[in-house]
């Protein structure tokens, strides 16, 4: 990758910063609701996202089935529990949800990102 290349970093760079902005609203969400299980899949995802930002081609379809499943488990939980539930966990999942759903689809359709994990493949 050429020094002069930064749309490779800029792409990593927004991937990284949903990411962190997942990785929040999740901590926050595990807190309101105090599921404590939910800290080793928050903690296996980080782990997940490590590996797909050196480049690993297996982590990045596993953090894109991760978030996939994530999303879909998210509104299936706000469907099917919405009376259980309060607003800020309703609101905040449907959010998460969302998120979960855009990182994959952008890890999947980035051009510039998809030169970036090559670049750290080689």
């Amino acid at each position: 990758m050429p020094q002069n290349d930064q749309s490779t970093l800029k792409a990593r760079n927004i991937l990284l910063a949903m990411f962190v902005v997942l990785c929040i609203l999740d901590i926050t969400l595990v807190i309101i609701a105090r599921d404590k299980w939910a800290i080793g899949r928050i903690l296996l995802t980080i782990v997940v996202m490590y590996f797909v930002l050196q480049g690993r081609e297996w982590a990045k379809w596993l953090l894109m089935g991760i978030c996939s499943f994530v999303s879909v488990i998210l509104i299936t939980m706000v469907i099917a529990l919405s009376s259980r539930l309060s607003t800020v966990l309703i609101v905040g999942s449907l959010i998460m949800a969302v998120l979960s759903a855009i990182i994959p689809i952008y890890m999947a359709t980035s051009k510039d990102l998809n030169r970036y994990f090559s670049w750290k493949r080689q």
